[in-house]
């Protein structure tokens, strides 16, 4: 009998589609999912929804009914263990490459050999994570408790084309429980600004701006302009912070008219005003995107994962809302000392 799970519970976006599917690859469990994306302005199934689909389906053989465009009922049918390999999915749109690339990694961590995966698609696109960021903070924070990944960007893609290229080089894990719960002292601080298609002086302009406010703090920072290959125009910068404790990260893309000192002024500031968060010897380790990516490799450890994070955003409280309908896991969230502390109590799993 397969898992119901309803798509629009909580955040009701397609982080509830994302965790579901790669539950069901790592776990071989039949997953019905219905309502999906239904309080959305277009909601059920979009192309970056499907592309996170197909790919899951793919890497274990899963038979698959209602992927079409628009669709609000997801049947997902895992036909075998997930296989380790050389994968490349399309998006086809702008849609986020990096979120596509995140469905896979894990169940393909989990498969007992080395994988590759590469995802066309957008880059560095609103309401997803940055490819920078998935190499300079997610994927190191996974690595602190024991999920070897790396991730690179080759080609740049923006809104509206796309057209970028996610890359993750993925070595069987051995999961270790989360504990990212006293922060510590910050050991490095790197800036990204990412250009496409414009002049010198915009990423020279940004750079100048993350030198002259960590300067005005007292932070030291390494500043890396990344110039690439894209089939648009566009601008992006990413903030990463490596505590001993903990892994934050913080972003802002480019607009026509925002001049690029804006841009790279906001994630400074969002650093800024993350540093300073907490009381009473409590901090957050990690950002608030972070919070609700560490819930899967967490649910998928054995022991007890523990994190602060500055806030209980419904992206988190959804996702332990799905692992919870998955495994045998148990979790709370507690307010402490001004940010907020993860427990995460789990059995953990093994790929069929």
């Amino acid at each position: 009998m397969s898992l119901q799970i309803d798509g629009s519970h909580g955040e009701g976006g397609g982080q509830i589609l994302r965790t579901s599917v790669a539950l069901a690859a790592i776990t071989g469990r039949e997953v019905e999912l219905v309502r999906i994306r239904a309080g959305r302005s277009r909601p059920g199934l979009q192309p970056q929804h499907l592309a996170a689909v197909r790919a899951a389906a793919v890497v274990c053989a899963a038979r698959l009914q209602g992927d079409t465009p628009g669709s609000a009922r997801l049947l997902f049918s895992p036909g075998s263990p997930v296989s380790p390999g050389d994968w490349r999915f399309e998006i086809g749109t702008a849609g986020a490459a990096t979120l596509v690339a995140q469905t896979a990694a894990l169940p393909l961590a989990l498969a007992g050999g080395d994988s590759r995966v590469t995802v066309t698609g957008g880059t560095h696109v609103p309401h997803a994570p940055p490819a920078d960021f998935l190499e300079a903070v997610w994927a190191p924070a996974l690595g602190r408790c024991g999920w070897p990944l790396e991730c690179a960007s080759s080609r740049a893609g923006f809104l509206p084309r796309g057209g970028g290229l996610v890359h993750a080089a993925i070595r069987p894990a051995l999961p270790a429980p989360v504990r990212m719960e006293e922060r510590g002292r910050l050991r490095t601080l790197r800036a990204f600004v990412v250009t496409a298609g414009l002049p010198a002086h915009v990423a020279e302009r940004g750079a100048a701006t993350i030198r002259q406010f960590m300067k005005a703090i007292g932070r030291a920072v390494e500043v890396l302009v990344r110039e690439l290959a894209a089939s648009g125009p566009g601008a992006a910068v990413v903030l990463a912070a490596d505590c001993e404790g903990g892994v934050a990260g913080f972003s802002a893309l480019g607009e026509r008219g925002r001049p690029m000192e804006r841009v790279a002024e906001a994630p400074c500031q969002e650093f800024l005003h993350w540093w300073r968060l907490g009381r009473d010897g409590a901090a957050p380790c990690v950002d608030s995107h972070l919070a609700d990516q560490l819930v899967l490799p967490a649910a998928l450890a054995r022991g007890e994962s523990v994190w602060t994070a500055p806030e209980a955003t419904p992206h988190l409280r959804t996702a332990l809302w799905v692992v919870e309908r998955f495994l045998p896991v148990r979790s709370r969230v507690q307010e402490s000392g001004g940010c907020v502390r993860v427990t995460l109590e789990s059995q953990g799993t093994e790929n069929r």
